[in-house]
Order: C-alpha cells, then structure tokens, then sequence
C-alpha cells in the first residue's frame, strides 16, 4: 500500500471525506474552514472545523431518518455554507450527493427535471425559497414534483449529539453523482466515489504544494466539478481555509475576486480562462492599487481552452500588484476522471505550440497552451481513436487516462459506460482507459488539448476544430466579444456556420455589418482554407452556454437551424437542414 498525500493510504482504505471532516474537527477544532462572502466583500459568515461537523452530522442524521442512506440526494442550494454542510450530511448520512444548478426561473426546469429523473433522486435539501421556485404545477407530475424536501433550517444550532449518524460510508461508495455539463450532448452523471475524490484531491493538493492553514479561494459554482471538487473537497483534503463567494458576484464585478485574493492572502484560486479576460478588461487603474497578489501561487486555468493571449495580458496587466507570471498553472481535467488530469511541473514554463507541434514563440498570436503532464499514478496515452493504436510523439490523437481518479462509470447507462470508460488498446496491455473525446498532442512532456472529437468540423474530406475557427473571427475586429463555429448539413452539403456576438452599441443592420460579414469570412478562409456558408452576427450573450460557461456547439446549432438564435439581422440564407 503506498502513501498519498499528508499519509492518506491509497486504495480501498482510504477514509471517507466524512471520516476525514472529523478528523479535522477533532484535530483542529476552533480553525476556521469555510468562510462566505455573500456581498463578495465584507458581508462574511464563518464555520469552524468542529461547527461544520456538528451541523453536518445533525442534517445527516434527517437524512438517515428518512432512510436515505444509498439513495441520491438533491442539493438545490445556492452557493454558501448551508450548501458546505449539505454535502458532508449526504456523506455523514451514506446517501449520493447530486449537485444541481438551480433555474433562474420555474419555466427553464427542463434540465433540473432531466437530472431528477435520471439519477432517481427522491429527496432534496433546499430551503422554502428553492422548493418554491421549483414547485411544479398543481397536477404536475414531473419528477421534480414528487421529491422528499429536507430544510437546512431544521437542523437546531447546537444539535443533540445522540441524533448524529453512527459511522460514516467507506471510501469505495458512491459520494456524488456529478452531472457533466451538456456542451457536447445530453447531461449524464458520473459516479464518483469517495476513493476518487480522495485520490484526486491529494493529486490536486501535491501539485499545488497546499499546507494545512493556508487559504484557497474562489467564486466558481459549487455544483460544478471545479468548484465543488477543486475548493470545498480540497479545503477538508488539505485542511486549508476555503473562503468563497457567490458567482454572480464575480459576473457583476470582477474586481472582487482578486479583491478576496488579496484581503485573504489567497494561495490558490482557480477559474476558466474567460475570467482573467474580464478581469483584465473591467478592473480599473485605481482598484489595482488596492491589490496584493503576490500570495496568489496557483492561478490554475481551467474548464476552457486555455488561450495564450489572456496569459500574457493578465499577467502584464497586475505585474504591479504582485502577480508572477508564472503563478499560471494551465490544466486539464474532467468530471470522468473526477476533476483534475494533467497540470504543469515545478518548473512552470508557459509552453506554446501550433496543431502540427512547432514551437511558438511570444510573437505568434495563436497557439495552443500547454498543459502539464499526469499526476501520480495517472496514466496518459493518446491513441489514434479509429485504429485505437498509440500515436507517435507530437501527432494529434485521442488523450485517453487510466488511474485511481477515474470514475466508476455513468449512472444506470452500461453500454456508455462500457464505450467511454472500456477502451481497449490495440496490440496494447489489458487494461481498460477512459476514453475522453478530447483531441490533443503530448510534446516533451507537456500536453497540448486541440478540440473535443465530438466537435471536429469535417467538410470536403478535411478536419477543421472549431476552436482555431473561433479564434479566428474573435481577433478579426474588436467588435466581436466571442466567436462560436459549427457545422450542417444545408442543402445536401455540409456546411460551415460561424456565429458571432457583437459588442454593444456597434450596429449591423447597414452596412457596417456587411462589412464586418466580409471580413469574418475572409480571414476564415485564409487561415483556415474553408468559406463560411452562413455568418450569422449575434447579440451579447446569445451564443449558448453550460452554466459553466462552456459554448454550447450543438445546442447553438439547433438554435440556429430553428430560427431562434438572437440574431442582430437576417440571415441571407434560407436553411433547411436534413
């Protein structure tokens, strides 16, 4: 048996985070855990180790009396610490977390009902304002209308000890069910055990080289992977203070993240790669000169195409506040290998390269960011996905992984499973690889992730990736906010379609658009050797997106073939589509 992190043995013996949260309220019992930020500011609410367990082991114990143990369980909660505390009562309780978004409105339900029915969740811990906002119908009888609701508010502030879940469930149970983001198809739940979340988390900890008592932070959605796994997992693994506030938050001034990293001496605090754009366009000359950044080591870049030009803005726009540009740490990861995959080394080098491998220099404006290597006992191997044999060093293929971080699979669908998780080598070893659907490369010692194989754009015979498309249009005119690409069958022939949500206040109804359509596809076509059938100019915020902020290809597709994307004019083209 060998050693992980701080001690945790490997493998089946590992304790559960339920088991590891009370080691930590019995070890350091009055240290602050979680703090929350509910005005991004100064509004902010703490629990210590021992107050976390207490009110944990109460709201478990509702669970168990309501035999939840080994059932999914429902955490309809906004972020904060009533959601903290839900998660480890699941734990506490054997019961299987499924963390939710929650709709902004009764009416957009359809995913939450989708959710709901495929894990077979009959209970929910909300409070009344989210039953309410989810209350179906009179006579409904959705899934989400039969649910067992539990209110954290029922737990009583100092809770009998006697009431508190006797033991908590073994590491290789089930804990959560994390549902994937839909940008690439249907939500699925990946089954993710205790085991999993152990292993990762001290993957995540080693790499980031966490000491007990030093701050993490973020602003990240707690039901999403790296929020829930990458901040609230992370603080009870590495016993780090975590403090968090709202997302909306963050949207609404991005200021006040990096406002938090500084107030908290903030060691590590990950995003996607969109929000260092915002916080190098929104956060002004003088709140710079509030900032401290120089604690801020792990910068970890995520969820998204890392993009070489936010790299070098970002780290010149806050060099005076402290920030080292080689506290970026660019990574890889999925929810079906729990959370983190692949990262960069001691050393840190930003390493750019083109699709065919050649080494980029600062000059070129595109490029793909390296990032890092496996961790541990992660495997990595990219594999030609038709012929299933390994490719060469620098050839483009698909990154499939194996480890003690990879999922059990996806709830109550085998042949997914099978396909997804079962990858068999050819001419290979027996075991089996999970099967990522991401295309990349691996050149010394560093991975380069180019496109998802789901999302390639093939037309004549010839691959193009969609992100390299979208690239293209975003640096064509600075009227452009971001870029979207896909592609249709139209009129017999597949088709190339580019989207492109235009800044605010810059029209295209005359014939600045035009002029602007021109441009688009011109440089598309010279850099990519293809010509846009359609190019469709959009208004902020039209393109779809996961609640992660992943653009939605497929879902931007249905939208544009049934006439519903928001549209600044109309098309020239009539689409009809097989």
């Amino acid at each position: 048996m060998t050693l992980g992190y701080q001690g945790f043995a490997f493998g089946e013996n590992w304790p559960s985070l339920a088991a590891v949260l009370h080691g930590r309220a019995t070890e350091n019992a009055d240290d602050i855990a979680y703090t929350f930020l509910a005005d991004g500011a100064t509004d902010a609410t703490s629990l210590t180790w021992s107050a976390l367990d207490r009110r944990a082991r109460a709201l478990g114990a509702l669970l168990c009396a309501d035999n939840a143990r080994g059932h999914p369980v429902l955490l309809a909660l906004p972020s904060g610490l009533g959601f903290v505390e839900s998660l480890f009562a699941c734990w506490y309780a054997g019961a299987i977390a499924v963390p939710v978004s929650l709709p902004r409105h009764a009416r957009l339900r359809s995913r939450l009902d989708a959710i709901v029915h495929d894990s077979g969740a009959q209970f929910a811990i909300g409070s009344i304002q989210e039953r309410q906002l989810l209350q179906a119908d009179p006579g409904d009888d959705t899934p989400t209308a039969r649910l067992r609701w539990i209110d954290p508010a029922a737990v009583l502030a100092d809770p009998d000890p006697a009431q508190w879940p006797p033991s908590a469930p073994v590491a290789t149970r089930i804990a959560l069910l994390q549902y994937t983001s839909g940008s690439t198809g249907a939500p699925r739940g990946v089954v993710v055990t205790h085991a999993n979340l152990m292993h990762n988390s001290g993957l995540i900890a080693e790499a980031c080289g966490h000491q007990r008592g030093e701050v993490i932070a973020g602003w990240l959605p707690l039901f999403h992977d790296m929020g829930l796994i990458g901040l609230i997992v992370q603080a009870v693994v590495a016993g780090a203070r975590c403090v968090l506030m709202p997302p909306e938050r963050f949207l609404m001034r991005p200021y006040l993240w990096l406002r938090m990293i500084s107030d908290y001496r903030v060691c590590s605090s990950p995003a996607p790669n969109f929000a260092y754009d915002l916080c190098t366009e929104r956060i002004t000359v003088e709140q710079k000169t509030a900032l401290d950044l120089s604690t801020w080591r792990n910068a970890l870049n995520g969820s998204e195409p890392v993009r070489s030009g936010t790299i070098e803005r970002f780290a010149a726009a806050f060099a005076a506040c402290g920030f080292r540009r080689n506290a970026f740490f660019p990574c890889y990861g999925l929810a079906e290998s729990t959370l983190l995959a692949t990262g960069p080394g001691p050393e840190r080098l930003i390493v750019r390269r083109s699709a065919s491998g050649a080494l980029l220099d600062d000059s070129e404006p595109h490029g793909h960011v390296g990032c890092g290597r496996p961790y541990g006992d992660t495997r990595m191997v990219i594999v030609d996905p038709v012929t299933r044999t390994e490719v060469l060093p620098g050839r483009i293929g698909e990154i499939w992984l194996a480890g003690a971080s990879i999922a059990d699979g996806y709830w109550n669908q085998p042949p997914i499973t099978r396909e997804t998780f079962g990858g068999e080598r050819a001419g290979g070893d027996a075991a089996s690889w999970l099967r990522t659907g991401d295309l990349g490369f691996f050149a010394e010692g560093q991975l380069f992730i180019t496109a998802r194989l789901r999302e390639l754009i093939i037309i004549a015979g010839r691959n193009h990736v969609p992100i390299d498309i979208e690239r293209t249009v975003e640096c064509t005119d600075a009227a452009v906010v971001a870029a979207i690409a896909f592609s249709s069958e139209i009129e017999g022939r597949e088709r190339l379609v580019v989207a492109a949500e235009i800044r605010k206040g810059r029209s295209s109804d005359s014939g600045d658009g035009e002029s602007l359509r021109h441009h688009i596809r011109a440089a598309v076509a010279a850099d990519h050797d293809v010509t846009p059938y359609d190019i469709a100019l959009l208004r902020p915020g039209a393109i779809p997106r996961t609640s992660s902020g992943k653009v939605r290809r497929h879902a931007a597709r249905d939208a544009y073939l049934d006439g519903t994307l928001q549209r600044l004019e109309s098309s020239n083209h009539v689409v009809s589509a097989t």
